[in-house]
């Protein structure tokens, strides 16, 4: 498995309007990954994933971040399917009770095909962003991320295009969340406030619609 970094969005999420993942012109295909040299890409496609994301994180509920999520997956030489990954975008979303922020990022793992050492799993952290806390604080590192395993919940919804774009609600409800990480002298604040560590009742939520295209 082969990841690749990308730089998020740094507008506030309510200074845009969210893509309409209805519409076959709001997925931007700009992180589809180059493939390995020696890889046929017949059979390979980029997939991007739109979603609407709600996330409750120990006693803190955000709603309402959008995120791109891009990924290739094709045949491998030896007949199983490979997979890369090519970014997770979104942008800062504010925390109830303001004067901080969160942005979901990418934590160094991502297996959407299910054939992975960890499988159906994607790990994340959350930049923090508030008075006094840095350059540096997250909830969530790559040493120790949030490790989300969303599953469908509900019916797809096809819509016709080509190619088609499938739509459906992705959810988590079992993932742990570590103390923050990186925030400095007033990390017990950013810790206070989310209820972290936090074991249980965490829970993700993402209404997604993805299409593709093959390369």
């Amino acid at each position: 498995m082969v990841t690749v970094a990308t730089v998020a969005l740094a507008a506030p999420a309510s200074a845009q309007t969210a893509p309409d993942p209805t519409d076959p012109l709001s997925y931007d295909y700009s992180d589809c990954p180059l493939l390995p040299s020696g890889i046929d890409p017949t059979g390979w496609r980029c997939e991007v994933h739109l979603a609407t994301g709600a996330i409750t994180v120990g006693r803190q509920r955000l709603t309402g971040i959008p995120m791109r999520l891009v990924h290739a997956e094709g045949p491998r030489p030896d007949g199983t399917t490979g997979q890369i990954f090519g970014g997770l975008q979104s942008r800062p979303t504010a925390v109830p009770g303001g004067r901080m922020t969160v942005q979901v990022r990418y934590a160094g793992y991502a297996d959407l095909v299910g054939n992975g050492p960890d499988p159906g799993g994607l790990y994340l952290m959350l930049t923090v962003r508030g008075p006094g806390l840095g350059e540096h604080c997250t909830i969530g590192t790559v040493a120790d991320p949030i490790r989300t395993h969303a599953a469908r919940v509900g019916a797809t919804t096809t819509i016709p295009t080509d190619p088609p774009i499938k739509q459906f609600t992705l959810q988590d409800t079992a993932f742990t969340v570590p103390a923050s990480s990186g925030c400095g002298p007033r990390a017990h604040r950013v810790d206070a406030r989310f209820g972290l560590p936090s074991a249980t009742g965490n829970v993700l939520t993402l209404e997604t619609a993805y299409t593709y295209q093959m390369y």
